[in-house]
């Protein structure tokens, strides 16, 4: 075979799975600390047993970790091989799926937690949706950007002794807020 189309086909595959991997305007891949998740699921009082999701599950660090505290996990995902790698590091947990699909498109009348990490546009896009799907009392949680119209009941800041990332104007990763429908 021809040393050039190689290249070309080598070149060709990686940006595809660039393109994957980065894909989503709503939810660029900006991976949360672990020890902050940990932390959070525990201060937003997640139980064995509860239906989490989080809409843009990234790597599936979150969604992992829900998982690990006994609550029936779901990630949605745009990115096909963001979801191929959280199944990948998922694996041995029962309780625990991927799925790959737009997140506007799902309806997740079933969660009593969902977890949301959205630039505003897609926090905007997603706050009727959530209104109008969930069922009453789900917790919500959304990370540095919040929902406008929704007071919410807690909010939590989480720093781990470390420097949280500045994302935005006052912005700040580990910034947490809690509301209920």
């Amino acid at each position: 075979m021809e040393p050039t189309l190689i290249i070309a086909g080598g070149i060709l595959l990686g940006c595809l799975l660039g393109l994957s991997w980065f894909a989503g305007s709503d939810a660029p891949y900006v991976p949360t600390k672990i020890e902050r998740i940990k932390k959070l699921l525990k201060l937003a009082e997640l139980k064995r047993g509860q239906v989490f999701c989080e809409l843009g599950s990234g790597d599936g660090r979150v969604v992992i970790e829900a998982a690990k505290m006994g609550a029936i996990s779901y990630g949605v995902e745009q990115s096909w091989i963001r979801v191929l790698y959280s199944r990948w590091k998922a694996r041995g947990l029962n309780n625990i799926h991927f799925i790959h699909q737009d997140i506007f498109k799902q309806k997740f009348s079933s969660a009593d937690v969902v977890f949301i990490f959205l630039l505003p546009k897609g926090v905007a896009k997603l706050e009727p949706l959530l209104k109008k799907n969930l069922k009453k009392g789900t917790k919500i949680i959304t990370q540095t950007f919040h929902f406008k119209n929704w007071k919410p009941y807690k909010k939590i800041l989480i720093t781990e002794g470390k420097p949280n990332a500045l994302l935005g104007k006052n912005k700040y990763e580990g910034d947490f807020w809690l509301y209920r429908i």
